[in-house]
């Protein structure tokens, strides 16, 4: 009640505006509602991952029901991901401010949305041993300050840790770079580009472990692939893959 009282009493001074754009929000009390952080405008940008998708990369099918994909048949990753939301307006630019502009404010803004489609399947029918969000290179963390598929995995798991594994970020380091410049470069080169970049410090720690790789957003699946791998090859048993959201290309719709 008192952090209600306070939070009302600072929007009085500070009134809520939308997290990307700048026009003001209605005083709501549930933070956890997505109607919380956007405007009408913004929030109807925001496009949800349909029900059908792709179970091992998860393309998402609006025609059809859930199958594995033509690519998947052909070139099967080494995990089976979930995303919550397509990579486009509203949560694109979310994204992009909280990774390039070091606003924080986007995190509980995210994982409102995520929320529904991440964490509520997984407990209890999707035993998880541990969740590793995906980690960034000593010299990428330090341009940045922090790590954002960090903060999205505590956000969005923290609520449900009496239920769920815990958040740990000593079974995947990422001790150097690859190439840094990946945007345009194709799912192949993209993959060429990561190789070698990860490691798995305490392999006693996975052995026949089941895990959640974490991250905010799935385009190729290369850097996410090659971790996973680094993990199975490590001893993991399972590795499941979550993102806030997923790069849909042109055609799929």
């Amino acid at each position: 009640m008192i952090k209600k009282w306070l939070q009302a009493a600072l929007d009085l001074f500070w009134p809520p505006v939308c997290a990307t754009c700048p026009r003001p929000l209605p005083l709501r009390d549930d933070q956890g509602d997505p109607a919380a952080h956007f405007c009408p405008e913004c929030l109807a940008t925001v496009a949800r991952m349909p029900a059908a998708a792709c179970p091992l990369c998860a393309r998402p099918f609006y025609n059809t029901a859930s199958h594995v994909c033509g690519d998947c048949l052909k070139n099967p990753p080494p995990y089976a991901a979930r995303s919550a939301l397509i990579y486009q307006g509203a949560v694109a630019h979310s994204i992009a401010r909280l990774k390039y502009k070091g606003d924080l404010s986007q995190v509980p803004t995210l994982a409102a949305l995520a929320a529904p489609a991440l964490v509520q399947p997984l407990a209890p029918s999707e035993p998880i041993d541990a969740i590793i969000p995906l980690p960034l290179s000593p010299r990428r963390l330090a341009q940045r300050g922090f790590n954002q598929a960090t903060e999205l995995a505590r956000t969005l798991y923290r609520p449900w840790r009496a239920k769920m594994a815990r958040i740990d970020e000593r079974l995947l380091a990422r001790p150097a770079d690859g190439d840094l410049h990946l945007a345009g470069l194709s799912g192949a080169s993209r993959r060429q580009a990561i190789r070698g970049c990860f490691q798995a410090p305490a392999p006693s720690l996975i052995q026949g472990a089941s895990l959640l790789l974490f991250d905010d957003v799935l385009t190729t699946g290369a850097t996410a692939g090659e971790a996973a791998r680094t993990l199975l090859e490590a001893g993991a048993g399972r590795v499941t893959l979550a993102t806030v959201a997923r790069a849909v290309m042109r055609g799929w719709q």
